[in-house]
Order: C-alpha cells, then structure tokens, then sequence
C-alpha cells in the first residue's frame, strides 16, 4: 500500500465511509493539525486497516480515496480551473508528492513532475511517487524527474503547460523564483501557459490568523520558505521576467480554507 495515496486516506475515509454506509470510529477532520510522529503512525496504519476493508468490501479503489480527499478535490478544482486539454503536456514544478500531477493527468496528454528530493532527507520519495502513479494506472502518463526548476533539464518549447502548484514557497528567495519562472517560460511552446497557484495570506478565522502569525515568524527565523506572497509580489515577478500578458485570479476551492492566487 503506497504512502503517498494513504496519506490521503486520512481525509477520505470519514467521507468514505458516509457514502458507504459505514459507522467507524476515526477522526473526521484527520490532518487538519499537526500530530506527533507516533500519533501520525498509528493514524496511518488505522487508516491502511480501514481502506483495506473498504477494497475488498466495496470495490473501493485508490482514485475513490484521491477525489474524496481534500486534497484531491483541491487539486482537482485547480486542474479545471487551468482548462488543460487532452493533448496538453504538463511540467509540474516541485511536484512533491505527485498530488497535482494526478489531476492534471486526468484532463491532459502527459505530465512530468520536478522536484528536488533526493532520498537522503526523504528516503523513499520517488519509490513513493511511482508506487503512487502505478496504484492509479497513470505510469504512461505521470513521471517523475529531479531536478532543479533554476535549470531545467529540458529543451525549449517542450511543453504547454508549466504550473507551479503550492511549491513557489519552498524555494530558496524569490532570485530563485524568478529564475525558475525564466525557465518555465523557455520550456514552454508558443502559445502555452506558465502557471502559478499559491495560497494568500488572507484569514477569515482566528485559526487562519494565528496559522499566518506562525508561519511569518518560521520563515523569519528559519531557512528554506518563503512567506505567503501577496498577488502583487507574483505579478511584479511575472514582469521582472518579462512575460508580457499576465493574468491573475482567485479560486476558493473549499470554502474559508483556501484561497488561491493564479498567474
């Protein structure tokens, strides 16, 4: 059973187990904050009991547990928003776990995912990223590469689309963003999209408040993220890179949770 897809299993399980008819005991809002290791483990192996039982009882098959997460609604929301054919090919920069890719794969030709994660932080990753692929059918479909967005190992004019899908936080400095942006540009056919989705910094709650609170003091005080960039801190890197034609947009994709930022 692949991590990756059980992760979201922790979201799609209650919702599940509602269309299913099925009473169990397990937290309805499974991952919504942040658990001890120990406690994420055994969440995670309840979860790999549960959707083992529901495979073998009803049918259940991993793309039901990805597009009855929330994450896979999200990504898949923000997949259709892109209005991506099926002749596009995709490059998903900091692809991670592969969530996007998956959604982008069901409305496009193909998808190559870039991240750089290399087994040593996290061992297993692309292991991981494949297994997950192969449980949905899409290894024609989805590969995975690492590599660094700042230079990528493709020729010009490769692709369609190139989307950077909650990942543009991750980088080092918005030098790096720009770089990366220059090379989503290159790598892009005439006539093709760059794309960025990131979250705002808006709260409607007082946990969204305390959330952002947190976050600006992380990356204040450590290395490695950049903070939640307001729409005109990605435009004004769109024009730095000489894109001529910029469009930005909001999406809500869950209600007060998310709200997204297009470019």
């Amino acid at each position: 059973m692949g991590v990756n897809l059980q992760v979201l299993g922790m979201q799609s399980v209650p919702r599940l187990a509602k269309k299913l008819g099925v009473r169990l005991s397990f937290p309805a809002r499974a991952l919504s904050v942040p658990l001890p290791p120990d406690d994420f483990r055994r969440l995670l192996d309840d979860c790999g009991r549960i959707l083992d039982s529901f495979f073998k009882q009803f049918k259940v098959s991993w793309g039901d547990v990805y597009i009855n997460s929330d994450i896979g609604l999200e990504r898949m929301a923000i997949a259709q928003e892109m209005q991506l054919c099926s002749h596009d090919s995709i490059l998903d920069i900091g692809c991670g776990r592969g969530y996007f890719s998956i959604a982008a794969a069901k409305s496009s030709q193909t998808v190559v995912g870039i991240d750089l994660m290399d087994g040593v932080e996290r061992p297993g990753w692309w292991r991981n990223f494949n297994t997950c692929m192969d449980e949905l059918n899409l290894c024609d479909r989805v590969s995975g590469v690492k590599s660094d967005a700042e230079r990528l190992p493709f020729r010009s004019s490769s692709f369609n689309v190139a989307a950077a899908v909650h990942s543009i936080r991750n980088f080092r400095s918005y030098r790096s963003v720009k770089a990366a942006l220059k090379e989503m540009k290159r790598v892009v056919a005439k006539g093709g999209r760059v794309i960025i989705v990131e979250s705002l910094p808006v709260a409607r709650t007082k946990a969204q408040e305390s959330h952002l609170l947190m976050f600006k003091c992380k990356t204040k005080y450590t290395l490695g993220e950049l903070d939640y960039l307001p729409e005109e801190k990605v435009a004004e890197m769109f024009q730095k890179t000489g894109f001529q034609r910029i469009n930005i947009k909001r999406l809500d994709t869950t209600g007060a949770r998310h709200h997204h930022s297009f470019a």
